[in-house]
């Protein structure tokens, strides 16, 4: 599970709403092709007669891509069961987790001054990869002829996503309210993990009050440890 930013149409569901999103895209092989694969984009050069009389003169590819995001929306809408996999965001979680743990570790001795821990931090992801790994043990057992059984683990696939927002959104940018991605503070355009908890250790040597600094770094790692927690929650057994 990758990081999405911002810059397109998915930006409002995903990163206010909580709806899962994705991009998809046909592109170059980037670790063999340095150079960039649409160096146009955005330039007054990038036209329909571009298209046209260079790059799908046919409209093959086009046509291929169409189809292609078309087969994915109907198997998502058609599918008995929604065909997710908690348990990939589970890894991502560890993954971002650790990333952003790394980053702190290079302000070592100011983690041990002020008492910054990212201990509930783990504690949450590894709960959530427990209650992934069992939801999906019980929808592999579920009774496909049991329309209610069905609704009830495609309610909790369909709204796993809304449990990572947070309704008062991240500091100075209430607009974004997704608490495990959001575009970076820096580059609209790229997304951050653990946007908070990023922003918030941003340049923190140069903060006058680094006291307050880390005290704010605590709370956003309190909030990230909840909302995945919380989001754990909501994959368990429904009475």
């Amino acid at each position: 599970i990758n990081k999405l930013g911002s810059g397109s149409d998915f930006e409002a569901y995903f990163q206010r709403l909580g709806i899962a999103s994705g991009r998809v895209r046909y592109t170059k092989n980037r670790k063999t092709d340095k150079f960039s694969n649409y160096p146009v984009y955005h330039t007054v050069y990038e036209t329909f007669e571009l298209v046209e009389r260079f790059y799908d003169p046919t409209f093959k590819k086009q046509l291929a891509i169409a189809k292609l995001r078309g087969k994915l929306v109907y198997e998502l809408a058609d599918s008995q069961v929604i065909p997710f996999d908690c348990r990939d965001y589970g890894e991502a979680l560890k993954g971002y987790s650790d990333r952003i743990y790394k980053l702190a570790k290079k302000h070592e001795e100011q983690l041990k001054t002020y008492g910054v821990s990212f201990d509930p931090l783990f504690s949450a992801v590894g709960n959530f990869s427990e209650a992934a790994a069992e939801f999906h043990r019980r929808l592999e057992h579920v009774d496909r002829k049991d329309p209610v059984a069905v609704r009830i683990m495609n309610d909790q696939l369909m709204f796993i996503e809304r449990a990572f927002i947070d309704p008062l959104g991240l500091p100075g940018r209430k607009f974004y309210r997704h608490v495990i991605f959001a575009p970076s503070s820096h580059n609209k355009y790229a997304g951050e993990s653990f946007p908070g908890i990023y922003d918030a250790m941003f340049d923190i040597e140069s903060k006058t009050d680094l006291a307050g600094a880390w005290e704010e770094v605590k709370r956003q790692i309190s909030i990230a440890a909840f909302t995945v927690q919380a989001a754990a929650e909501t994959l368990k057994e429904v009475a």
